[in-house]
């Protein structure tokens, strides 16, 4: 008799948790900043391009990639704490 009184209050409490109901909040998505996303602007090949032009046109590729390059490194470091906030 006591043992099914004791089983009895311990099934009230177990059905007392079990009425927590989790709700999703939708957070609006922020668009990435435009200056990520503009198109990096290309150098122009120069018409007669001799080797010391060829040189500049070297440099001024390798900086259009380095800022193509840092673009989305920032990029990746703003989905990274997008991902990081939808999981807290």
């Amino acid at each position: 008799m006591v043992i099914a009184l004791v089983s009895l209050c311990l099934l009230q409490l177990l059905t007392g948790c079990g009425n927590s109901r989790t709700v999703y909040v939708k957070v609006p998505v922020v668009p990435l900043p435009a200056n990520l996303t503009a198109d990096t602007p290309q150098p122009a090949i120069p018409a007669p391009l001799t080797y010391g032009a060829s040189l500049d046109l070297n440099v001024s590729l390798l900086s259009a990639l380095g800022q193509c390059n840092l673009d989305k490194t920032s990029i990746k470091k703003i989905e990274e704490l997008r991902a990081s906030a939808q999981l807290n």
